[in-house]
């Protein structure tokens, strides 16, 4: 039997990626980033809860690749927040838990982050405070 490769892959279609007009800043990548990997946390625990499969044992050396990751680029404080925002922001009943900030020389404050944009904001608003303060020293 001959095989007649002349029309091999004649119906296949591909989809093209549409190129973006501009590069994405590292606002856009950074809340894009959170938002997937919290779907993929809430996910496997889904298929914890609902079929009893775990997957966090599985994703184990997939975190901390996006640990050592984000601790490279961020440092240890935003790492830390950004884990706290992922994995531990949600109580059991799914609502949002606030983030308690302590001050030295003030009231301690409360802040929600509700979405990746909030947490984005929250970072560079305390990145800024450091650098205030670390001058007014």
């Amino acid at each position: 039997m001959k095989l007649n490769l002349n029309n091999f892959g004649k119906n296949l279609k591909f989809k093209s990626k549409t190129p973006q007009a501009t590069v994405p800043t590292e606002e856009e990548l950074f809340v894009e980033f959170i938002g997937l990997l919290e779907a993929c946390w809430l996910r496997s625990n889904q298929a914890y809860e609902n079929f009893g499969i775990n997957l966090l044992e599985f994703e184990e050396d997939y975190h901390q690749v996006i640990e050592n990751i984000l601790l490279i680029k961020y440092g240890l404080w935003k790492t830390e927040v950004i884990l706290w925002y992922i994995f531990g922001r949600l109580d059991e009943e799914n609502e949002v838990t606030p983030l308690v900030v302590k001050y030295e020389e003030k009231d301690d404050e409360e802040v929600l982050l509700i979405n990746a944009k909030d947490l984005w904001d929250f970072l560079l608003r305390m990145d800024a405070q450091k650098n205030q303060d670390g001058e007014k020293k």
